[in-house]
């Protein structure tokens, strides 16, 4: 993941841009190339529109001026109007440009956590939706959403104070932005509540970097005002399979989150795993992890070998 200041990071790919509508092509710079493009254009197009004007102008009410003078007096009409548009069309579109820039960062900025510098909820939310709607290759794996909550949280801002809660929550967002692809998506989405959109992922790589995460949060002390507060999280996912609709993906991978707290925290829980073999009993080893095949949508949990 791209780190932007000290804790924004790069929320996946950039979204592909809206349909422009008409008045905006005409009016609004996109890049110092559409401003200069524009000022021309309409320069030329208000040139255009003096020479029509005096010729109608001069032609009805002075018609032996415009007989003996025409070619000058159209020279005239095209230059003072070119003169006068050309400064005044490139300060329009210069400040325009300066508007569409700061409308852009505003936007990013709706579409960030404040403290953490990740994507928020509705981000998230708007970033799914549209990789819903894109074209996907038929080879592609399955997308996978992970749901990752910081376990015992209130006990930290009861314990250090809500400057280190904070302060964990930055590092929280680090841990899981550094075992993630660049592609992928990351959001805060509540307090202490975080998610995890992986695409093109399939199952082992979804578990992969749902066990990675949760790995890299247990490792990593926060140090905050000579404290090193622990924490662990626990993990929740699904597989996202085409078709499927965001609502129900959240709910299989937020009941796969609220067995991993259940089943003692600091654990990753998977929904919707696709069955590897004929064998029911069949286990699908994944890393350190294993996949029990007795449900229609099969959980994950540790190995008992691998506890630590």
């Amino acid at each position: 993941m791209n780190i932007e200041g000290v804790y924004g990071l790069q929320g996946g790919p950039v979204a592909p841009e809206p349909e422009t509508p008409m008045l905006d092509q005409l009016f609004i710079a996109q890049n110092w190339h559409a401003a200069i493009r524009k000022s021309a254009m309409w320069t030329l197009a208000i040139g255009a529109m003096a020479l029509a004007s005096a010729e109608l102008s001069f032609g009805y009410f002075f018609p032996d001026v415009w007989n003996n003078h025409s070619a000058g007096l159209r020279l005239y009409s095209f230059l003072t109007a070119t003169v006068i548009g050309l400064p005044a069309f490139s300060l329009f579109f210069r400040m325009s440009l300066r508007l569409n820039q700061v409308n852009l960062q505003l936007q990013e900025i709706a579409r960030r956590d404040v403290l953490t510098g990740l994507l928020n909820r509705k981000a998230l939310t708007d970033q799914i939706r549209q990789r819903q709607n894109a074209t996907v290759s038929p080879r592609a794996q399955e997308d996978a959403l992970i749901l990752i909550d910081i376990d015992h949280f209130k006990d930290v801002n009861d314990g250090f104070g809500h400057a280190a809660g904070d302060h964990v929550l930055r590092m929280v967002s680090v841990c899981i932005g550094g075992n993630v692809f660049e592609r992928d998506y990351v959001a805060r989405i509540g307090g202490e509540e975080f998610a995890v959109y992986l695409l093109d992922s399939g199952a082992s790589g979804a578990v992969r970097a749902a066990e990675r995460i949760r790995a890299a949060i247990e490792e990593n002390k926060a140090h905050f005002e000579g404290e090193n507060i622990r924490i662990t999280a626990s993990v929740g996912g699904a597989l996202y399979p085409p078709g499927s609709s965001y609502q129900t993906i959240y709910r299989r991978a937020d009941s796969a989150l609220y067995r991993a707290k259940k089943s003692g925290r600091n654990r990753c829980e998977f929904n919707g795993l696709p069955k590897p073999g004929a064998d029911p009993q069949q286990e699908f080893d994944i890393g350190d992890l294993s996949c029990d095949e007795t449900e229609d949508w099969p959980e994950i949990r540790r190995s008992p070998s691998t506890s630590r």
